[in-house]
């Protein structure tokens, strides 16, 4: 199976409106609360799309809190967005993520920032694509579990080439996977962002249609 299969569907996926709803009372923080307070500016529910992502990321502040906000509605599992929120660790990663902006990274400045506290490869990479940043003149696409889980099925022939991809080695093979992002988004005329929606929406639950021609019936 290949995902140039699926062509027109990506085509049509409408990347810019994924949104996700979230309820201040899972936002309630002893740190960052002014930001959080801004954001729902007196509401118990907003929405946040990618589009939203993409215009806030002239304030950096606010950017990060959408950003987590949009990735995790409910503040995720354990303690990382915690962490990532204790004023130091948001120093620090404020600081970072305005060499982002629309600029050339190299994949050592992932690395590296991936040390700061509570920040993991599939929050950093949101980061790093709602910013516009690029490795080696390539868009930054978002990696996460599911995305992995779903290269790793050996479903898609394109992506055999990042066969045993892992979270815990993702990182090192972080640059083949936006520069082959890049290549099938221009052989299916689509963006890398709906490759990559592809992959996180469909890529676990599609499988070959197997039979002998002849064999399939029309419904």
């Amino acid at each position: 199976m290949r995902i140039i299969d699926f062509e027109n569907l990506i085509r049509e996926i409408p990347f810019r409106n994924q949104s996700c709803d979230i309820k201040k009372s899972n936002w309630e923080c002893e740190n960052q609360i002014k930001l959080v307070e801004k954001i729902f500016d007196g509401n118990d529910l907003i929405t946040i799309n990618r589009f939203d992502l993409i215009n806030s990321n002239w304030n950096i502040e606010e950017f990060i809190i959408k950003t987590l906000m949009w990735g995790y509605p409910t503040k995720g599992r354990g303690k990382n967005i915690d962490n990532l929120l204790l004023n130091e660790n948001f120093k620090v990663l404020t600081e970072r993520l305005e060499n982002y902006r629309e600029s050339e990274i190299t994949i050592e400045s992932i690395k590296q920032d991936l040390k700061i506290p509570g920040l993991g490869l599939s929050t950093l990479t949101k980061f790093a694509h709602f910013l516009k940043a690029r490795i080696d003149g390539f868009k930054t696409v978002i990696i996460d579990n599911q995305i992995i889980e779903a290269i790793s099925t050996g479903r898609f022939a394109e992506f055999n080439s990042l066969k045993g991809i892992r979270y815990d080695n993702a990182v090192r093979k972080y640059v083949d996977y936006i520069k082959l992002i890049a290549k099938l988004s221009i052989e299916t005329n689509s963006e890398p962002d709906q490759i990559e929606m592809f992959l996180f929406t469909f890529g676990r639950n599609l499988s070959e249609l197997k039979g002998k021609k002849g064999d399939f019936i029309e419904l």
